[in-house]
């Protein structure tokens, strides 16, 4: 099998030029309202509630240099962390033979109900698939939504307008010729989770493709293996990730009020090598990336046991 490492795995060591999604959702949780922060004003007022957190230091060519000599085949890129032209990625790749098997972009057509608002969602992500193509990226995951309801849509609004952003993207890259997919999404509140509401989605937007998360089917209260079953025909990429039950009601819920959060790879409710066996019975030639932890002295030393860990249970298969 073919192994990618997902920026996510190692976010503390990379340097970044402005804050993520994520980090401003956080921002948001405990209370922030004012404008978009510099990545100096996140970082501070993290830090001033309770979170300590700090800019890494690790640029795109480090990130590259890491995953090749750590046995990585590839480089799975939140589109957070790809900040860097594409021509100057391109150029750290080729040097280091390693490929950029995925950029994953988090783009909130979920409210974009008017041509205008999707115009402008779509720029940002037009971005990214410009430069990751001149990288040499060929596979772009687009999320449609984030992992809360829109105020004043209805599920089935958001359906649509998630739609409608992902006919966009399908459309440019049939123009360009790259993939774009899409995966199960890990919250209840949004309809992007079941097999039902997959199937539905792929067959309103002819040329989607799908990537195969371990992790997000149980929120929908599926069994991931079974949502592989379902949705094969239409895989280009699996990403591993550990789920386990938990009791803080801060976590990500399911659709019965269950709270769960991410678990240590082997430790939480997902069966691997099960995953690993129907992955070789299907010829599965794309790539897996690893998206969890395994507890380590630092988030490196981690993603070189995640590796070592997956490689392993592949050879006792």
């Amino acid at each position: 099998m073919k192994y990618s490492l997902m920026s996510l795995m190692i976010d503390r060591e990379i340097r970044i030029k402005k804050p993520s999604f994520i980090q401003i959702l956080i921002m948001r949780s405990m209370g922030y309202d004012g404008a978009e922060p510099t990545v100096d004003e996140m970082f501070a007022y993290l830090n001033e509630h309770g979170i300590p957190a700090k800019n890494g230091t690790m640029s795109f060519r480090d990130l590259v240099k890491f995953a090749k000599e750590n046995g990585f085949d590839g480089l799975d890129m939140m589109s957070f962390h790809f900040e860097i032209d594409g021509k100057e990625a391109k150029e750290a790749l080729d040097e280091f033979g390693i490929t950029l098997s995925a950029i994953d972009i988090i783009a909130p057509f979920a409210g974009a109900d008017t041509k205008e608002k999707r115009d402008v969602v779509f720029a940002e992500v037009k971005d990214v698939f410009d430069r990751g193509y001149e990288a040499g990226c060929r596979n772009f995951l687009v999320m449609p939504t984030g992992y809360t309801p829109v105020p004043g849509c209805t599920r089935e609004q958001i359906f649509q307008n998630n739609i409608e952003g992902l006919r966009l993207c399908v459309e440019y890259a049939g123009k360009k010729g790259f993939t774009v997919n899409t995966e199960t999404l890990e919250s209840a509140a949004v309809p992007h989770g079941s097999i039902g509401e997959m199937l539905r989605i792929f067959d309103a937007v002819p040329g989607l493709k799908y990537s195969h998360d371990t992790g997000n089917p149980i929120v929908a209260m599926e069994d991931p293996l079974a949502t592989y079953e379902a949705l094969k025909d239409k895989v280009v990429a699996v990403h591993f990730k550990d789920l386990k039950t938990t009791e803080d009601k801060t976590e990500m819920m399911d659709s019965m009020g269950r709270f769960y959060q991410r678990a240590d790879f082997g430790t939480g409710v997902i069966d691997f090598r099960k995953h690993i066996e129907v992955l070789k019975r299907d010829n599965y030639d794309g790539y897996i990336t690893l998206e969890g932890e395994l507890p380590a002295e630092n988030q490196l030393e981690s993603a070189k046991k995640a590796l070592k860990y997956f490689k392993d249970m592949e050879n006792q298969l």
